[in-house]
């Protein structure tokens, strides 16, 4: 099991629906994927058309990790799970008032979803937090999306200096870019310099689109409604390119 975690902490950068695409194309590929809603406002768990749990708050997962495994739900999509996102959590960083309970909790956790499924994906809530500091230990590798421009550029630089500082793992962030306008000088101008500054960011890169947006009405990946749309393509690009990237293995059929 790989666990991907989509983080940023600057709102709007295209993080849940990035999460919500990757995982449906994971779990289209035939692997066993899992989407965890971590974000207290429940986009993901909108976008796939759930209904946001009453019980999924973490603060009952800390004291019992067994109650965790029960807030696992099946989707209308083949091979993809869901764990919906609870309004509560937003106070997470009150719960988490042990940081080695909330490790073995978090290890529990990993070790349910590492008999159940090949790939997790966490939408993680955009703040710099417990809880997201947590979330980065537990992951394999954190997606980070980045718009081309120089605020987008300059929060990733401070999520590179925050895993410097707390001695986390900085070979586990893997940064894109998203909302990417091409006609715009500025954004291709961007895009040049950081990838020159982080050669490790993914070439494939998410459109500004239309088709997009409309995951919001259709409540649903943007391939199940416009397989052959740009923004489908481009996320499909990326998929490909995260595969290949991390070396992922085709899973057993």
């Amino acid at each position: 099991m790989i666990l991907f975690a989509l983080y940023n902490s600057k709102g709007g950068v295209g993080k849940t629906t990035s999460a919500v695409n990757l995982a449906y194309l994971a779990s289209r590929d035939g692997f066993k994927t899992l989407l965890w809603d971590l974000d207290p406002q429940g986009a993901s768990t909108f976008y796939l058309n759930m209904t946001a749990s009453d019980n999924g708050h973490l603060k009952n997962w800390l004291e019992d990790p067994t109650h965790f495994e029960g807030q696992i739900q099946t989707t209308a999509f083949p091979n993809l799970w869901h764990i919906p996102a609870n309004i509560k959590n937003r106070n997470a960083d009150i719960d988490l008032k042990s940081a080695e309970k909330t490790r073995q909790a978090f290890k529990v956790f990993k070790g349910i979803l590492k008999e159940k499924f090949d790939y997790v994906f966490v939408d993680c809530p955009p703040t710099m937090s417990q809880l997201a500091h947590h979330i980065f230990r537990a992951a394999h590798y954190i997606l980070i999306p980045v718009i081309p421009t120089t605020l987008s550029v300059r929060t990733f630089e401070q999520i590179v200096d925050y895993f410097d500082k707390k001695e986390l793992d900085i070979r586990k962030l893997i940064p894109f870019f998203t909302l990417v306008d091409q006609r715009k000088q500025m954004h291709r101008q961007t895009m040049e310099r950081f990838r020159e500054a982080f050669p490790k960011v993914l070439r494939s890169t998410i459109p500004t689109a239309s088709e997009i947006e409309k995951m919001g009405l259709q409540q649903a990946p943007v391939y199940t409604f416009s397989p052959d749309s740009r923004g489908s393509l481009a996320y499909r690009n990326l998929w490909q390119e995260l595969k290949w990237f991390k070396k992922l293995k085709t899973p057993v059929r």
